[in-house]
């Protein structure tokens, strides 16, 4: 009489370790999901000032265009060359001529690349840290 008993213990005991791993697979899975939610929940996106085509009037950069959306960054440098990346970080730093930004941009982390410049509120303009010579103004405003 006792293997009975034994049967059902062990035949209780499996049905509970089942249960449990069932609960801690959708634990992992809401945890997953509640991670890519907020990965793309707090992806960076570019303020109202930045959003537009930024061109320079300087000699040699008649073609050259930035285009700032609000999670992209396009460069072209004439009809055959324009590359668009997604913008992956974003930090704005109050400076003595308007706001530094630095932009954290590329197609995967082991591919980012920085774009650093200051802001000019007043001017509406941008200045790149290693062309400061450059003024580069915003030609349209998308929405």
């Amino acid at each position: 009489m006792k293997e009975p008993a034994q049967a059902t213990t062990a035949a209780k005991s499996s049905t509970k370790r089942g249960n449990i791993l069932s609960i801690i697979v959708i634990l992992l899975a809401f945890g997953m999901i509640g991670g890519v939610l907020s990965a793309i929940n707090s992806t960076p996106s570019c303020p109202d000032e930045l959003i537009g085509s930024w061109t320079t009037t300087a000699q040699g950069y008649d073609d050259k265009v930035l285009l700032i959306t609000r999670k992209g960054i396009v460069f072209s440098a004439g009809e055959d060359a324009v590359e668009g990346l997604a913008v992956r970080g974003l930090q704005a730093m109050p400076d003595e001529s308007g706001i530094f930004y630095t932009i954290t941009y590329g197609t995967s982390r082991s591919d980012e690349q920085v774009l650093s410049f200051h802001y000019h509120p007043r001017r509406h303009t941008i200045t790149f840290n290693n062309q400061s010579h450059l003024v580069w103004t915003r030609k349209t405003v998308e929405s």
